[in-house]
């Protein structure tokens, strides 16, 4: 049986900070052709994270990043030449939300804590 990690973070702003940190790093990923569109959206971008993220204490403005990076497979496929540029707004969008979200000082709530399952 294979091993499961888990990163557990608690509170609204440490979610929304890990989550904006995630799709920033996709989004780079994929801008750089690290990552492919399908693997963007096995990692955060389907609807199945949308949903769940949904029912959680989520920013919708993250929400609403997540939802649209699900849609970059769909531009890629019928107006390639915008992709860059939807992947550049979203990369906008997000920073400025964490920018706008995280706190001046060094933010810490609880441990955050790498877990093997």
């Amino acid at each position: 049986m294979e091993k499961k990690l888990e990163l557990s973070v608690y509170g609204k702003i440490d979610s929304d900070i890990m989550l904006l940190v995630c799709i920033i790093g996709l989004l780079e990923s994929l801008k750089s052709g690290i990552l492919a569109i399908d693997e963007c959206g096995q990692y955060l971008f389907n609807p199945y994270s949308v949903e769940l993220l949904e029912g959680k204490d989520i920013d919708k403005k993250t929400i609403d990043i997540v939802q649209l990076g699900t849609e970059l497979e769909d531009i890629d496929s019928l107006l390639p030449h915008r992709l860059d540029a939807n992947i550049h707004d979203l990369l906008d969008r997000a920073k400025n939300l964490l920018r706008e979200i995280k706190p001046d000082a060094n933010y810490y709530t609880e441990k955050k804590w790498l877990t093997e399952r």
